[in-house]
C-alpha cells in the first residue's frame, strides 16, 4: 500500500467515525438557551442540564438608587425589557457575583461584597440566583447545570452589550461551580465577537472539571474567557480524591495562598471528595480551605473600601512569583524584597512583574504565592525566618519550631528537619510566617525568639541514658519582612537540646533589629 492510498484510507475511516458519532450523539433542547449534548446514558458522573423553567434562575440588580431590601429582578428571556425598565446604567461598570454548590445568592459574604462595591463606586451589581440548579445532594447534576445557567447569564450579558454596555466593563466573580458558570457565560459573548473584561475565579470547582475528558473546555473557566482572568486557589490537590478546587493554573494569574492546598486554621479531611460523596453533605470543616478563597476576596474588597476612605494603614494581599515554583515557596526560600518607602533604593513594586495583588485591583502574571494568617484579618505582614545550622549537628529528624514574641503578639514558624550528619554543613533552612498587620514594624527593636524541637526519631533510652538525644546547634537566625526590616540573633554554635523527645521551650534569645 502506497502512502497516498494509506492517507485516503485513514481519511475515509475518520469520516465514517465522525458520521457514526453524529448519528449517535443525542441532545436536549430548551427554548432560548438552545441545545445541549446528552452524555452516555450509562455514565454515572455525566448528567444533562435540567429544564431552565424548573431551575427558575434569577438576577438581582443593585445600584446606588436601588432599595437594598427590594432589589430589581432582571430576566434573561424577555428580550431585554426588564433591563430597559430597571435602574441599570449602561455607562457604569458591571459586577456579577455567582455563588457555588448548595449555596444561595443572598449569603452574608455576597451581600457584604455587593455593599462594598456600591460604597466604592456607582457600579451595577448583580447577584445571580441559581440555587435550585446548585442544590444537592447530586453534585453531577449541579455540575451539568452550570452550562445551562451559564448560558442564561451569557444571554443577559449579550443583551446588555447590544444595548450599549462595553464588554470590557463586565467583571464576573464566581466561587467554586460559580466560576465555571462565568466561563460558560463568556461563550455567548465570544460567539457574538465580544470578550468580557475580567473574570475572577474563586477556587474553581475541581470534581468533574479537572480535565477535558470529563468536561469540555468551553464548559468551564479558562484564560480565553476574558481579557483578564485571575484565579485564587485555596483547596487544590494533585489527587483526584482530594481537594474541591483545581490544582492546575487556568488564568492569566493564578494565586496560591499558603501553597494553595490546606489553609491555616482549617482541619481539612483527607480524601475530602470521597468523604463528602458518601456522607452526602458538606460540613463547614470539610470546605474550610475551599471557601477561604471567597473570604480572602471579600476581605480584600472591604480593605479597599477603607483605603478609599483615606485610611492608609490598610493591609494588602501581596503575592509574588517563585522561580522554582511551589517547591521553593513551601521550603520558604522564595521571598521578595519590596519597599513602600519613596527614599528606598528598592524597586517600587508597581513596576515589578514578580509582585502581584489579590482583590479588586488584582495584578500579576503566571503562578504567584503568598502567606496569610489563620483567621480574619487574614492579611498580615508576611515574614521569612532564616536559620543557619552549625556544622556540629548530628543526625536530625524532627520539627524545629521558632516562636516570636513581641508587644503581646506572637508568630510561629515551623521547620521540618531530616538530615544525616554528612548532609549538615552550616546548612541554611527557611520558614514563612505572618504577623498581624502593622504590629511588627520598624518601631519594634527587640523580639524574644523561643526555640523548641519535636524529635521524631525513636530512641531506646534508660532513665539516665541521653547519649542518643540529638543536639542541635545553630549559628544565627534572621527574621525579615518584605519591606527591608529585619531582626537577627547571631552566636556561633548556640545549642538546642531535646531532653525527652517531646516539645519543650528549650531556648529563648533576644533578636535585635538590624540597622
Amino acid at each position: 500500500m502506497n502512502i497516498k492510498t494509506a492517507i485516503n484510507l485513514k481519511n475515509s475511516i475518520s469520516e465514517r467515525i465522525k458520521r457514526f458519532r453524529e448519528r449517535n450523539t443525542q441532545s436536549v433542547c430548551y427554548d432560548i438557551v438552545g441545545c445541549f449534548k446528552l452524555p452516555h446514558k450509562n455514565s454515572p458522573l455525566q448528567k444533562h442540564p435540567e429544564d431552565p423553567k424548573m431551575l427558575d434562575t434569577k438576577f438581582y440588580l443593585f445600584t446606588r438608587s436601588t432599595d437594598l431590601a427590594k432589589p430589581e429582578i432582571l430576566f434573561y428571556d424577555d428580550g431585554g425589557e426588564s433591563l430597559k425598565r430597571s435602574s441599570f446604567n449602561l455607562s457604569n461598570p458591571l459586577k456579577v457575583i455567582v455563588h457555588g454548590y448548595v449555596s444561595k445568592w443572598n449569603e452574608k459574604g455576597s451581600l457584604i461584597i455587593m455593599k462594598s462595591y456600591l460604597k466604592m463606586f456607582d457600579y451595577n451589581v448583580i447577584l445571580m440566583d441559581w440555587h435550585i440548579g446548585a442544590r444537592g445532594p447530586q453534585y453531577p447534576v449541579a455540575a451539568a447545570n452550570t452550562e445551562v445557567v451559564g448560558r442564561q447569564l451569557g444571554i443577559l450579558l449579550t443583551n446588555m452589550v447590544k444595548n450599549g454596555l462595553e464588554p470590557r466593563k463586565i467583571h464576573l466573580i464566581g466561587f467554586s461551580l460559580g466560576a465555571h458558570v462565568c466561563g460558560t457565560a463568556s461563550e455567548s459573548l465570544k460567539n457574538e465577537g465580544h470578550l468580557i473584561g475580567r473574570i475572577t475565579g474563586l477556587d474553581p470547582a475541581s470534581p468533574l472539571f479537572r480535565n477535558n475528558y470529563l468536561r469540555e473546555k468551553y464548559k468551564k473557566l479558562d484564560r480565553s474567557d476574558a481579557e483578564f482572568v485571575d484565579v485564587v486557589h485555596t483547596d487544590s490537590s494533585p489527587y483526584l480524591t482530594d481537594g474541591f478546587g483545581l490544582w492546575d493554573p487556568i488564568g492569566h494569574v493564578d494565586f496560591f495562598p499558603n501553597g494553595g492546598q490546606d489553609q491555616p486554621g482549617c482541619n481539612d479531611v483527607k480524601d475530602s471528595i470521597v468523604v463528602s460523596h458518601f456522607e452526602r453533605g458538606l460540613s463547614s470543616e470539610l470546605v474550610c480551605s475551599h471557601i477561604r478563597a471567597f473570604h480572602l476576596f471579600r476581605e480584600s474588597i472591604e480593605n479597599m473600601v477603607e483605603r478609599k476612605k483615606g485610611n492608609t494603614n490598610i493591609c494588602e494581599m501581596t503575592a509574588y512569583y517563585c522561580p522554582r515554583g511551589r517547591i521553593s515557596f513551601e521550603e520558604g526560600s522564595c521571598f521578595p524584597q519590596i519597599s513602600h518607602d519613596r527614599n528606598s533604593t528598592t524597586l517600587d513594586p508597581s513596576y515589578r512583574t514578580d509582585i502581584g495583588n489579590i482583590g479588586e485591583e488584582a495584578k500579576g502574571e503566571g503562578v504567584m504565592f503568598l502567606s496569610t494568617r489563620s483567621e480574619s484579618q487574614y492579611c498580615g505582614t508576611q515574614l521569612q525566618a532564616q536559620i543557619e545550622l552549625s556544622n556540629k549537628n548530628e543526625v536530625l529528624k524532627g520539627i524545629l519550631q521558632l516562636q516570636l514574641n513581641y508587644e503581646n503578639n506572637s508568630v510561629v514558624f515551623q521547620f521540618n528537619c531530616e538530615y544525616k550528619t554528612t548532609d549538615i554543613y552550616e546548612k541554611i533552612i527557611y520558614g514563612l510566617g505572618v504577623a498581624e498587620h502593622n504590629t511588627l514594624n520598624k518601631n519594634v527593636n527587640e523580639i524574644m525568639a523561643r526555640f523548641s524541637y519535636l524529635n521524631l526519631e525513636e530512641y531506646e533510652m534508660s532513665n539516665n541514658d541521653t547519649k542518643n538525644v540529638p543536639k542541635i546547634f545553630f549559628n544565627n537566625v534572621i527574621v525579615r519582612d518584605m519591606y527591608g526590616n529585619s531582626w537577627e540573633y547571631q552566636h556561633p554554635n548556640t545549642k538546642i537540646q531535646d531532653v525527652h523527645g517531646q516539645i519543650y521551650g528549650l531556648l529563648s534569645v533576644i533578636m535585635k533589629r538590624k540597622t
